[in-house]
């Protein structure tokens, strides 16, 4: 008998099991970060790569130098490295220690009173738009904001909403005036065997 081999796709979010798709859902939030994990998937690119490709794929919306910051106990774990991007939109992500791959690449807006706050939210509205295109190349980029537009619908009231595109698992909190997080997270890949 033949025997063929596919890949599935696992959401890992703190041992559960969820349908992977593009369909943002909402759940509990987890006790621990999945990234923390030392089995946590990464990403093939150091946060370097990634800045300078992202950088020239999208020169509307630049990335500048990640900068370490000291996190105590937890360097042992991860390196956590920011960048500014304007006085209310940041990057930041985690990085597998020794090799400065990516486990978790997030943007985080923080709202501003006034005239200003529509316009610094679309600023970190652009920024997602291109990092979901970035990881997930095989949609428009008319399609990236529909799945930026479906997370903030599905996850308005709740502590984060999280979908999955194809190896790539994408989260947002979306705290309205309170400010909005986003990450894009690889997701592992498990090989299975059928008869």
């Amino acid at each position: 008998m033949r025997h063929a081999a596919y890949f599935s796709l696992i959401l890992l979010t703190c041992g559960l099991t969820t349908q992977v798709d593009a369909h943002p859902i909402s759940m509990p939030l987890p006790e621990t970060a999945p990234y923390l994990s030392p089995d946590a998937p990464i990403f093939e690119l150091t946060i370097t790569q990634f800045r300078q490709q992202f950088s020239q794929q999208f020169p509307a919306t630049p990335l500048q130098e990640f900068r370490a910051i000291k996190t105590g106990p937890m360097q042992k774990l991860v390196t956590i490295a920011a960048t500014k991007i304007s006085e209310t939109v940041y990057a930041s992500t985690v990085l597998e220690v020794g090799t400065a791959k990516i486990k978790s690449i997030q943007l985080t807006w923080l709202p501003v009173p006034g005239n200003q706050a529509r316009e610094s939210r679309q600023q970190a509205m652009s920024y997602i738009t291109n990092i979901i295109r970035f990881f997930s190349p095989q949609l428009t980029t008319k399609q990236c904001r529909e799945h930026l537009e479906q997370l903030l619908t599905v996850g308005k009231g709740k502590a984060y909403t999280l979908s999955n595109e194809g190896a790539v698992r994408y989260i947002l909190s979306d705290k309205g005036e309170g400010g909005m997080t986003f990450a894009a997270e690889p997701v592992k890949l498990i090989l299975s065997e059928t008869k």
